[in-house]
């Protein structure tokens, strides 16, 4: 009975996939509606999760967790991939430090490595000053009493901004404070991203 079960199961879940992405593509290729595709693959790797959830009793379910495996790891890459296509895999590989004391460059940029962006002795520029690491370690350093707005994001990995960290698949932490002085954009692909006061 329990060699029945199984894969039946697993053929249900997977057909029941495959009738809703036919469904989504077909509202999105015949209507004016915007399909959000980015739900896609958590609300599959949900489907698969409460089918295996629901299926526990009747034994083992190897096809459905292959699938939930790759589905998961979709998921991850999926999210750092966002984040890297904003990222720009420019300005090398290595250990970088900046320091300026006049007013501040708007872009810092590191494809791999660490990057470190001392703001402490620089003045603020008229807009936004973007930091990015594609694959590696950001360090973003304020002055200590400085208004500063912050928009930071990872794909996959950490962001930690004035001592509160987010960590996981797509953590993002913002402080906007009115009247800010410094805006500080900060992303990394896959890694870690820190925001501080010197």
């Amino acid at each position: 009975m329990n060699g029945e079960r199984t894969p039946r199961l697993g053929h249900l879940v997977l057909g029941g996939l495959l009738v809703i992405i036919g469904a989504l593509w077909l509202v999105d290729a015949l209507s004016d509606t915007d399909v959000p595709w980015e739900i896609l693959l958590p609300a599959a790797l949900m489907v698969v999760g409460g089918a295996l959830v629901y299926g526990s009793s009747s034994g083992p379910h190897g096809g459905l967790i292959s699938i939930g495996v790759v589905l998961t790891v979709l998921v991850v890459l999926s999210s750092a991939f966002e984040v890297l296509v904003d990222v720009r895999f420019s300005g090398g590989v290595g250990e970088r430090a900046h320091k300026p004391t006049g007013v501040a460059d708007l872009e810092y940029r590191l494809a791999i490595g660490n990057l470190t962006v001392d703001l402490t002795a620089a003045q603020p520029p008229d807009q936004p000053i973007e930091i990015s690491v594609g694959l590696g370690q950001l360090v973003v350093i304020v002055p200590r009493n400085a208004v500063v707005e912050v928009r930071a994001k990872a794909g996959v990995g950490e962001v930690v901004v004035f001592g509160t960290a987010s960590s996981g698949i797509g953590p993002q932490r913002e402080e906007t404070p009115a009247g800010a002085s410094f805006v500080i954009i900060a992303e990394v692909g896959i890694g870690k991203v820190e925001v501080k006061r010197g």
